[in-house]
């Protein structure tokens, strides 16, 4: 799963924000963290694949939140212990926290659900689209505002993914199609926690935005991964299984979302957003050459429209440009 595209706007500082730290300098240590986060989510195609010989798509989705969550726990203690909250979090913030959670929950198991029916193109390219369901769920609850570009964007990016399911047949029992819904469900989920995120992250750091939604993701999806950990025949899952399951619930969800979640603080919208097509490129050819997956010229033809309509619906004149600037508090 990535996070590209979900840049929150400037907003105030609310009682329950730590102290601000200064601004991060060192441009090397930003990109190299947002690359590192990058490579870890784009092995998590093939992880999750290999895991997929031991463990159902459900379990592995469900079972990543937690995974996430319970490791979390000893690092928010330690962090809060060299830096605490100068207020306690209101009842209104862990209601915030919770709907974030909520997405939260839902984006990660429904990736991974997805992904066990899907290709890693496929998987990879609709992920690609989620700048764009951003916009017009944006548009829908008034905090954006359609323009031609933005339109022109939308409707080839979602022309790209259209002619990435007709491959399949769209009445066709292909399972393909099924993972290709799955993962777009995923994303206008994620789509929904970028809408909450856009007017709080100057209102939280990185840590609060980034335990909290977990915890609570994982306490909203907990009845589904206790009856999908009952069912499971463990004596059949090994090395592959668990190691898969650590590194996605560690690797691509802890560690990649506290990355990302800490370079919003530290740079702007229209530079994060370049990295919105770092991840469906090194998707695809991951597929393709650690995977086998096969190369054909409607993928190439839907992955152009895809990052083509992504570019349109991100691209922005001078004069708005300043209103993208993240909030400069940092973690």
């Amino acid at each position: 799963m990535t996070v590209a595209g979900a840049v929150p706007s400037r907003a105030t500082e609310s009682p329950a924000s730590a102290a601000p730290w200064r601004p991060h300098t060192n441009p090397l240590l930003l990109y190299g963290l947002i690359m590192f986060a990058m490579l870890v989510w784009a092995f998590n195609y093939p992880v999750a694949k290999f895991a997929f010989r031991e463990l159902d798509g459900l379990t592995l989705g469900v079972l990543r939140v937690v995974v996430a969550a319970v490791c979390m726990i000893p690092l928010h203690i330690f962090f809060r212990r060299r830096r605490p909250l100068r207020h306690p979090l209101t009842a209104r913030d862990y209601g915030i926290l919770a709907a974030l959670g909520l997405f939260v929950g839902f984006n990660q198991g429904l990736f991974i659900y997805g992904l066990s029916y899907t290709t890693v193109a496929h998987s990879a390219l609709i992920i690609a689209i989620g700048p764009v369901n951003i916009l017009w769920l944006a548009v829908l609850v008034g905090l954006e505002r359609f323009t031609l570009n933005k339109i022109l964007g939308v409707l080839l990016a979602f022309t790209g993914v259209a002619l990435l399911a007709a491959g399949h047949g769209f009445g066709s029992r292909d399972p393909t199609l099924r993972g290709d819904l799955l993962t777009l469900f995923g994303s206008l989920a994620f789509a929904g926690y970028a809408i909450i995120g856009k007017r709080i992250t100057g209102r939280f750091d990185t840590m609060t935005l980034t335990a909290w939604p977990f915890y609570f993701g994982a306490l909203i999806i907990s009845p589904v991964a206790l009856w999908q950990i009952a069912r499971t025949d463990w004596s059949r899952v090994g090395w592959i299984g668990y190691g898969a399951l650590l590194y996605i619930g560690v690797g691509a969800s802890l560690v990649g979302y506290l990355i990302w979640m800490w370079a919003m603080h530290h740079l702007a919208a229209s530079r994060m957003g370049v990295f919105t097509y770092v991840q469906p490129v090194l998707g695809t050819l991951i597929g393709v050459y650690f995977l086998h997956e096969a190369y054909t010229g409607q993928l190439a033809l839907s992955g152009a429209l895809v990052l083509i309509g992504v570019s349109l619906t991100e691209w922005h004149t001078r004069g708005t440009e300043a209103e993208d600037e993240t909030a400069e508090e940092s973690i």
